[in-house]
């Protein structure tokens, strides 16, 4: 008899609850969908489009990186690029770019931030860089400038990239190459790939098939012990009837402490910035047009 009672119970419990069930369960299959997609090959299907521009994609002008560590570099950067179907330029100069010395070199302003842009728009633009298409194609390029007084970088982006990244986000790549900015170049440039690579992803670090497979588990999981923490309140009582489990047809809670879901709201007012060359929070952080004509985001640090 009191088997008849639990399996009556349960049968409440799982009618009752049932809405929350078919909420995971659909979240599970949504999981399960997008990890198939990326294991049937996802974004790795698309191919590169871009012949034209040139194979290299870093330019240490400076003198800043050992050979290895730029045969590292470029063997990193392959692989990114063949991940992410985005460009990862870095070019390395030591040239002055502000004041009278700059306005001798032949550039047209003697403004540091401006002359940054322009030798990373039009090294970007004059190669015909990006993976998609040249000139705007989606891509982005650090340009690490040594000079003595004059030091900094700049980030310069196109097409989806420029698309991705809002003020907020070429901030966050720009920090993140200044925290190896002096102790280690090699390593800061490639922050600078893993942290634009991390917009491409909407903000999250890809974890290729396991990401996929983890949230699958997750939305399990949570299904599961949603069932076990209602159900199992009542496994210890076995001579209970079947209406000290259900009343009115709704499962009655033994002890409505237990069940108590504390939730803290908190509101938070976020603040938007604009970088100097018109950047929105939304994206295309610094967005400009270049004097070639093309679209362009980014911004920099002096050091």
């Amino acid at each position: 008899m009191k088997d008849d009672y639990k399996k009556e119970a349960i049968r409440q419990y799982l009618r009752h609850f049932r809405i929350w069930f078919i909420l995971v369960g659909i979240m599970a299959a949504v999981t399960a969908g997008v990890g198939i997609r990326h294991f049937a090959g996802g974004s790795g299907e698309v191919e590169r489009t871009n012949t034209s521009a040139p194979g290299e994609r870093v330019y240490d002008n400076a003198g800043i990186l050992t050979d290895g560590e730029e045969e590292r570099l470029r063997e990193y950067i392959a692989e990114k690029e063949e991940q992410y179907k985005a460009d990862f330029v870095i070019l390395t100069i030591s040239r002055p770019v502000e004041g009278y010395e700059a306005l001798e070199s032949g550039l047209d302003s003697s403004d540091w931030e401006t002359n940054m842009t322009a030798i990373a728009d039009d090294f970007w633009d004059e190669n015909g860089f990006g993976y998609n298409k040249g000139f705007d194609g989606d891509g982005s390029i650090l340009i690490d400038n040594r000079y003595e007084g004059q030091r900094g970088e700049w980030l310069s982006t196109s097409g989806r990239v420029e698309d991705a990244l809002s003020v907020r986000a070429v901030e966050s790549v720009l920090y993140a190459v200044d925290d190896y900015y002096d102790s280690d170049p090699c390593r800061a440039y490639m922050r600078y790939i893993d942290k634009v690579s991390s917009y491409l992803d909407g903000g999250s670090v890809r974890l290729d098939g396991i990401y996929y497979l983890g949230a699958l588990v997750i939305s399990l999981i949570i299904a599961g012990a949603y069932a076990a923490s209602h159900l199992g309140k009542n496994k210890a009582r076995d001579t209970t009837a079947v209406n000290a489990y259900v009343a009115g047809g709704k499962p009655v809670m033994q002890d409505q402490r237990d069940d108590l879901i504390r939730k803290n709201v908190v509101k938070r007012k976020i603040e938007t910035s604009s970088g100097s060359s018109g950047g929105h929070s939304g994206g295309g952080g610094g967005h400009h047009v270049s004097r070639s004509g093309a679209s362009h985001g980014g911004g920099g640090h002096r050091h």
